[in-house]
């Protein structure tokens, strides 16, 4: 009745499709082949071995199962229906006296019901499902089945959030490290001729006029108001170009005075000026000096990035991960701002027809 989805008529051709196919005698073992089932015990000591990490003993039999005519599809969803019925009877305890479940998979369900977190199962249940996704798209099933395999076992060697807490307040914090979480030393002051800099979202360089500005270029106070006329106006190779080889000297509206560093094009006064006056529909003089200025947009953003990648090193907390885990690296740092401002963006869309991992395809 599972591989019909209790449709007694569904439940009736499958049997008389068994009965053909084995001739007129019909066992368990000649159903399970004809579908593609596997054992529900056999999925049972899968289930075990993948919640106890042992990866060779997971994949030798899930390899066993396949060689016996199991879908590996059909064992991902075993598996999934497993972790739904255990976390079910976690919740309701008399759901494990289902009739359609033998007696020996009910004791074993029980045990694993009171044994197991929820957040174990919860996280097992959510990497079933993506892995039946995978496995459904992949060309060769029974490669994807095996890495799913092998990340649910990894995974389940790992700590829960809670414990891992849990483990970090009962130990002392390591001593910190040098630096003492202070900003990376190495980030450029501001180079002559340019005062009153700000930090910016974009990363740039605001800095004070020298002299009050043309009317006409008013609303071009700062450099940062150039920047943003560039990126409104989409030219990336020219705002790749700025961020990365453009010292600021000097700004004043209409007047950019800069050292271009090393990576930037013998042209880009020419071209900047150019493209300012079209958009601005006023001229622009473009100078360029030997050395000096401020850091480009993109050291100032990288410094600000270590800056705040060393803070987060040397918060006791992090210390304690990284050394539980030597291998971990701090790859990303998110400021609430930066969170707030992404918040809308990055709403899940609206889901036209919801996925049953179940239904066959």
């Amino acid at each position: 009745m599972r591989a019909a989805e209790g449709s007694a008529r569904d439940a009736t051709s499958l049997l008389d499709q068994a009965i053909s196919h084995g001739a007129g005698e019909t066992g368990a073992d000649q159903v399970r082949a004809m579908l593609g089932l596997a054992d529900r015990g056999r999925v049972l000591d899968l289930f075990d071995m993948i919640l106890r990490g042992d990866a060779a003993g997971a994949l030798s039999e899930l390899g066993a199962q396949y060689a016996e005519g199991a879908d590996p599809l059909a064992v991902l969803r075993d598996l999934a229906e497993i972790t739904h019925w255990i976390s079910v009877v976690q919740i309701t305890p008399d759901a494990a006296e289902d009739p359609t479940v033998s007696p020996d998979e009910r004791a074993r369900g029980a045990a694993m019901a009171a044994a197991l977190p929820m957040r174990v199962l919860t996280r097992m249940w959510q990497m079933l499902l993506k892995a039946l996704e995978e496995v459904a798209a992949a060309p060769n099933a029974m490669m994807a089945a095996e890495m799913a395999v092998i990340r649910l076992t990894h995974v389940a060697e790992l700590p829960t959030p809670e414990q891992l807490v849990r483990s970090l307040q009962s130990s002392p914090p390591p001593a910190p490290g040098p630096g003492g979480g202070k900003p990376v030393p190495g980030a450029a002051a501001p180079g002559p001729g340019t005062s009153a800099i700000a930090r910016t979202r974009g990363g740039g360089a605001q800095v004070a006029p020298a002299q009050a500005p043309d009317t006409a270029l008013a609303r071009f106070a700062s450099f940062d108001h150039v920047v943003e006329l560039i990126r409104a106006n989409r030219d990336v190779k020219l705002l790749v170009e700025l961020e990365t080889g453009l010292r600021l000297v000097s700004y004043q509206p209409g007047r950019i005075e800069f050292a271009p560093a090393e990576s930037a094009p013998a042209d880009l006064a020419q071209r900047l000026g150019a493209r300012l006056q079209l958009w601005t529909g006023n001229r622009w003089a473009i100078s360029v000096v030997a050395e000096g200025g401020a850091p480009t947009i993109a050291e100032r953003r990288d410094a600000e990035e270590d800056a705040l990648k060393a803070e987060a090193r040397a918060h006791p907390m992090v210390q304690a991960v990284l050394a539980r885990f030597p291998a971990a690296r701090i790859t990303r740092i998110r400021t609430p701002e930066q969170i707030a401002a992404s918040a809308t963006t990055e709403a899940l869309p609206e889901v036209e027809e919801e996925w049953d991992p179940f239904e066959d395809g």
